[in-house]
């Protein structure tokens, strides 16, 4: 590098003159140095501890921010560790006895920081021994959602020597981790023997599995920490720079660095296994019972229960013979039933004693019988006082009707029936009285259809018909022909919609190879809250095709279907079975109209899921960089 004597001192003088006058605005430089420690009591690694606190200083005044959340000892204690701040000093005093011939840890995380502006110390640790040797083998991993794939944020990690499966459900882990917000922990100054590893939500904090109230996640095989030496290559850089100044013929200096970076070979200790791998999953709730009973209107009854199962639930009258005066309506998973009172005698009482007979789980997680009852009472809501056309004479009440709607809008997809929807059980008679016509230049022409009751809600059907594409459809009845188990009829209904024409879809063509099983593709809309908008079962290779698709941007995942039941399935604890896997691909589909878009995907392949809402903040930073 070549430059000119007097260009060279011009700058000598700046610089020098630059750093007399520096300075700050009045009140000082704002503060972001963290505090230090400068003194443990005892010692940080201390052997053979036997006091019942801990006492660590530092530099200056500090705080302890969300301490009950970030702060964990391990191993665990019945009774935990009281910590409080005292000005420039932080004390651990210990509720309970520590464990003899032990290595504990006092991990801070990010909880310690200055009292002023807050600056957090950085991850901090405490360790001591009540042997005579301090334990220095490590495991470390991530621990990650189960359906979504993320990393769990606060997720406790607990390592038991009691091999047992049971171990998790009755005592203390022996030793316990915390994950950070990327999903990983790290376990360290354990022992070497085997340990069973799992996580959990504890959400409770008293490190013990609360089976059917919290998540948690296993590792299938026994582990056992191990350490090894690695080779490493370091740069070293010197602690000054050398320049050799050389004045050249034209004037000028010609500027060389002496001094250079040197490669030093380095030997470290390395402790693993780290990658370990654990999907938390929520377990499949088999405690049923009865959770509530109610009667939202006056003809009908309403019992929910506490998870989707079958649970035969029949109700009688109290005291009274009577059958068929009922009709049930059930939610999908067979969780909320709705029974609407057919005989007017029963439903024009306020209160009604029912007697319930029902499944619940007993003690011994085994189904009975349950034999109970209740009493249902409606309360009439107090109608506005209405007037007829003079102050003596009362007022008609108002018409009641049985009211139909239609669950599509008015521009109907090809390949999805028309969904009808009656605020009362209709009666058997409606598909007689229902007419759908299809528009031919400027007439109607009428068209026979297929019509279905759901075999759960009573109240909703499906009219089913080979839709043509852009083509205008209306259903009508007449007023007064459809009528209820009530005996009430509908007004006159008449329901327009057309249907989208081809090219208003687009399609996604998968070429799917390494199905070993069956997999369920489906295709999703959303950040945070995923929605299946199709999804396709195959059991082998080959072309996985969505079609009539609406448009927009979808992501695609992949459930591995062990089973082959055409849903994806938990896991179970105590069984040993993880839940199924879900693979969320990294391709996006930005699906345009009369549009094919064709996609090698391989279900054999892992892929790190990106969280949506993350990348969905940069690609607006990076869009507010461009504007």
């Amino acid at each position: 590098m070549r430059v000119h004597a007097k260009t060279l001192l011009a700058a000598l003088i700046a610089f020098t003159g630059a750093c007399a006058n520096k300075g700050f605005p009045e009140g000082g430089p704002k503060d972001e140095t963290p505090p230090s420690v400068i003194a443990e009591r005892p010692a940080s690694f201390t052997t053979r501890f036997r006091e019942k606190r801990v006492n660590i200083y530092f530099n200056e005044y500090v705080q302890l921010k969300d301490v009950n959340s970030k702060f964990i000892m391990s191993p665990p204690a019945k009774k935990a560790a009281r910590i409080s701040p005292r000005g420039k000093y932080i004390q651990v005093e210990f509720q309970d006895t520590l464990r003899e011939e032990t290595t504990y840890s006092l991990d801070f995380g990010n909880a310690i920081a200055d009292n002023n502006e807050g600056n957090p110390l950085g991850f901090y640790r405490y360790v001591f021994s009540t042997g005579t040797v301090i334990d220095t083998m490590e495991l470390a991993g991530q621990v990650i959602d189960a359906r979504t794939q993320l990393p769990l944020l606060g997720a406790t990690v607990a390592l038991y020597d009691n091999l047992a499966d049971s171990a998790a459900l009755k005592e203390l882990p022996a030793y316990v981790a915390r994950t950070d917000s990327a999903g990983m922990f790290r376990v360290t100054n354990i022992r070497e023997r085997p340990y069973r590893v799992i996580a959990l939500d504890d959400l409770n904090r008293d490190y013990l599995l609360t089976r059917g109230e919290e998540k948690v996640a296993f590792l299938d095989s026994i582990v056992t920490p191990v350490a090894w030496r690695e080779t490493r290559m370091d740069t070293i850089r010197p602690d000054t720079l050398q320049l050799r100044l050389t004045a050249t013929r034209e004037g000028g200096i010609d500027v060389d660095t002496l001094s250079r970076d040197s490669v030093v070979e380095r030997e470290y200790i390395m402790f693993g296994p780290s990658n370990l791998r654990l999907a938390m999953f929520e377990e499949e709730k088999t405690q049923l019972y009865l959770t509530g009973e109610g009667r939202p209107e006056r003809e009908r009854m309403e019992f929910t229960f506490s998870i989707p199962k079958e649970n035969l639930l029949t109700a009688s009258l109290v005291g009274e013979e009577m059958k068929d005066w009922y009709l049930v309506e059930r939610s999908a998973g067979h969780d909320t039933l709705s029974l609407w009172i057919r005989d007017s005698l029963v439903y024009k009482r306020d209160s009604l004693g029912v007697a319930l007979e029902y499944l619940y789980t007993d003690s011994l997680q085994q189904l009975v019988t349950r034999r109970d009852t209740a009493t249902l009472v409606f309360t009439e809501k107090k109608e506005p006082r209405r007037r007829g056309r003079n102050e003596e004479e009362p007022a008609t009440p108002p018409m009641k009707f049985l009211e139909v709607k239609s669950l599509s809008g008015p521009v109907h997809d090809l390949h999805r029936p028309l969904l009808l929807e009656f605020n009362k059980p209709p009666g058997e008679e409606v598909a007689e009285k229902l007419i759908l016509q299809e528009k031919v230049d400027t007439t109607w022409r009428p068209l026979e259809y297929r019509w279905s009751r759901d075999s759960l809600k009573i109240r909703r059907a499906r009219v089913e018909y080979p839709w043509q594409p852009g083509a205008e459809y209306m259903l009508t009845a007449d007023s007064a022909t459809i009528t209820d188990i009530y005996g009430l009829h509908n007004k006159h209904l008449e329901i327009k919609f057309s249907t989208k024409k081809l090219d208003a879809y687009g399609k996604v063509l998968l070429n799917a190879s390494g199905v070993t099983c069956p997999v369920i593709f489906q295709l999703c809309q959303g950040d945070k809250e995923l929605k299946v908008v199709e999804e396709r079962w195959t059991t082998e290779d080959g072309r996985v095709a969505f079609e009539f698709l609406n448009e927009g941007t979808y992501s695609l995942r992949a459930v591995i279907d062990r089973n082959g039941n055409k849903q994806w399935d938990t896991g179970d604890f105590l069984q040993r079975r993880q839940p199924e896997e879900i693979k969320y691909f990294p391709e996006e589909f930005k699906v345009r109209p009369n549009f094919d878009i064709e996609q090698d995907v391989d279900a054999s392949k892992n892929y790190a899921r990106v969280d949506p809402a993350k990348k969905k903040k940069e690609e607006e930073k990076r869009n507010a960089t461009k504007r």
